[in-house]
């Protein structure tokens, strides 16, 4: 705000100066008048930094609204209602800062509430197991449990860090984990389920053949679930690395129990923008009051160049047309933000999951990690990240308790 009293300032020729004259009244009446307009201007000053100050540390509702995004399919706020922390309605800015959870290295996150505890699952580290998870109460302190998924079904390939992009679903009785592996006999990733009576495990995977596994395309990945009205769906990707194929983002109905199709897999997405750099992925549906939206990354995982995008579905099955520009990329949200997954917290807020890389060029890193990443989201009517990342995105930050 210093332009505003800018002594180098040249004068206003439009405007003529006073002539102020030895020994008369009003050289005095001029100066007073002059220090009162600069007392004044510079209280306003102040405040408009204070205010500016705000923001950046508190990402206020004062804040740049964020781009279309996508979530998940628990059930959220209503319309109309409030809820705590300031929490925003109808698809307004809200108070609720970003966090971003510190030593986590939980990349393709994916986060749960269950009787008010949140469970996030992310692709296998060397430490974390093939599908580490950790806990938290409030959000604000996060404990690892362990490895949800210790073993893999003997078709899978073990020890080799390729169990990516778990995603977990309750159903009767308990909850399915879907995840990605590699498929031992034919060298590519498929799609496989897991059961457990536990949202933290340990999973057990029992199937003789994965669920998914389109060899023709090279393999698929990233498995989502998701629910419109009673009936289950799950979005994900097919490889799309042999020749004839691309990258392709499909969804099919599940049946009752979660561990098998109900229906044939239909396409969603192909890749076609520029950004996009010839590959879609990590794809899951936001399915709520009426509307399907689909949140996806695209280009190339280990660069700063991967993004994330949306694009409006008719359906729970599509077809979806994809927004012509991301919403989250490098210099709006951290480096790298991609593996985004809605959720509902305990409070019934929405929140956007994902991960960024801790490096500025992690291509340049290869031992870089990926921290969780969680935003606030708009509660209802067509998704958007609020406030906008961009405003110090885990500026209120916490870090994983290694206790747990």
């Amino acid at each position: 705000m210093s332009h505003l009293l800018d002594p180098s300032a040249p004068p206003d020729p439009a405007r003529p100066a006073d002539t102020v004259h030895s020994g008369s009244r009003r050289a005095p009446i001029a100066v007073a008048v002059t220090a009162v307009v600069v007392v004044v201007v510079l209280a306003f000053a102040a405040a408009a930094m204070t205010l500016v100050d705000r923001v950046v540390s508190t990402g206020s509702p004062t804040t740049r609204g964020g781009a279309p995004g996508a979530g998940t399919t628990a059930t959220g706020p209503s319309a109309g209602t409030t809820g705590p922390r300031g929490t925003a309605t109808g698809g307004t800015p809200d108070e609720r800062p970003a966090i971003a959870v510190h030593g986590s290295n939980l990349a393709d996150p994916f986060v749960l509430t269950v009787a008010g505890v949140s469970y996030a699952y992310g692709t296998n580290t060397p430490s974390g197991g093939n599908v580490p998870v950790l806990r938290s109460t409030g959000m604000q302190t996060w404990q690892s449990v362990g490895d949800a998924l210790p073993a893999l079904p003997r078709w899978a390939a073990a020890g080799q860090l390729l169990t990516w992009a778990p995603a977990v679903s309750p159903v009767a009785g308990g909850f399915v984990l879907y995840y990605s592996a590699r498929m031992s006999a034919l060298g590519i990733q498929c799609v496989s389920a897991a059961s457990s009576t536990s949202p933290a495990g340990p999973f057990v995977d029992v199937s003789a053949a994965p669920l998914i596994c389109q060899s023709e395309t090279g393999g698929s990945i990233d498995p989502s679930p998701y629910t419109a009205g009673t009936d289950r769906y799950l979005t994900w990707k097919s490889e799309g690395i042999r020749a004839g194929h691309v990258p392709t983002l499909w969804a099919a109905r599940m049946s009752a129990d979660g561990l098998g199709l109900a229906g044939p897999a239909v396409e969603l997405l192909h890749p076609g923008l520029p950004w996009q750099h010839g590959v879609v992925e990590g794809p899951a549906m936001l399915a709520r009051g009426g509307r399907f939206d689909l949140i996806y990354s695209a280009g190339d995982w280990h660069s700063p160049d991967y993004v994330t995008a949306t694009a409006a579905c008719a359906g729970p099955l599509g077809p979806c047309t994809a927004a012509p520009e991301p919403f989250l990329r490098t210099g709006n949200a951290g480096v790298g933000p991609g593996g985004a997954e809605p959720f509902v917290d305990a409070d019934g807020n929405w929140w956007l999951a994902f991960h960024t890389w801790n490096r500025k060029d992690p291509a340049s890193s290869p031992h870089a990690g990926r921290q969780l990443v969680l935003a606030p989201l708009s509660s209802s009517g067509p998704p958007a990240v609020l406030p906008a990342p961009r405003v110090r995105i885990g500026r209120a930050v916490t870090r994983l308790d290694a206790a747990g």
